[in-house]
């Protein structure tokens, strides 16, 4: 539902549109989403049958350069389209004071079309934070996802909840010195497990940062290829937990 206060602001915005064919004063962020040709020309066909119905939104920020420019954070496909059209652009500005309060925006308004997940927020931090930037580098070396390096890089202190909001508010710090050491280890197990539910996976992590420091790498490895189908057709949480700490970590208790 529309609150009265929200199609109040909308409407301040719509007062403030501007028009340009100066292409030039906008650009695109890096952590824009890349964009479809085919999109750009669904933009194309619509604006030749409708028209345009609906500005560009531009932030206008020095955070970025150090001086004041136009970047574009919804509509690069819109513009795109009317670019190649020969047409004068719609925008509206906001302003913002720090790459938080930018990336933040950003997600607000692609959520109406597509919403953003986790790894959209870690590479849309990552110019600006060095923590996105190393969990990002990891995410792709490893390919595990940000939930769990999160879990990793914070020793197990971040659950799903308080994880998932950190990353999301521009909060997530690694606070752990060991994370790659150890996203690495988790790795080898994450190969070795492949295709499986992601509970399976989950568990399997939280069993291993209890083991961290204690356990025969090696051994485990081994443990988890004898083991691995009974550990795949599990479904109850705390028998596989079980079943894990003991049978492929040696953990007793």
């Amino acid at each position: 539902m529309i609150m009265k206060t929200e199609l109040k602001d909308s409407l301040e915005l719509l007062k403030k549109i501007k028009f340009s064919k100066d292409y030039e004063k906008f650009k695109f962020l890096d952590n824009n989403r890349i964009t479809n040709p085919g999109h750009i020309q669904t933009m194309i066909e619509s604006v030749r049958h409708m028209g345009v119905i609906r500005p560009v939104v531009c932030i206008e920020t020095d955070v970025i350069s150090g001086k004041k420019e136009k970047y574009i954070t919804d509509g690069q496909h819109l513009f795109t389209g009317l670019v190649a059209e020969g047409l004068e652009i719609p925008y509206i500005v906001l302003n913002i004071e720090d790459e938080v309060e930018l990336v933040i925006k950003m997600a607000k308004m692609n959520n109406s079309s597509k919403p953003w997940t986790l790894i959209n927020y870690v590479n849309a931090f990552k110019p600006y934070l060095p923590d996105y930037q190393k969990l990002y580098k990891m995410r792709n070396k490893y390919n595990i996802e940000p939930l769990m390096l999160a879990t990793i890089c914070s020793r197990g202190t971040c659950s799903a909840i308080s994880g998932s909001r950190l990353i999301k508010s521009g909060q997530f710090k690694i606070s752990n010195p060991e994370s790659n050491e150890m996203a690495k280890a988790f790795n080898d197990f994450f190969i070795e497990i492949g295709r499986a539910d992601r509970w399976v996976k989950h568990q399997f992590l939280q069993v291993f940062m209890r083991a961290w420091g204690t356990y025969n790498h090696e051994s485990s490895i081994l443990n988890l290829k004898k083991h691995l189908k009974t550990i795949k057709a599990m479904s109850d949480t705390g028998a596989a937990e079980a079943f894990i700490s003991k049978n492929i970590f040696n953990l007793t208790k």
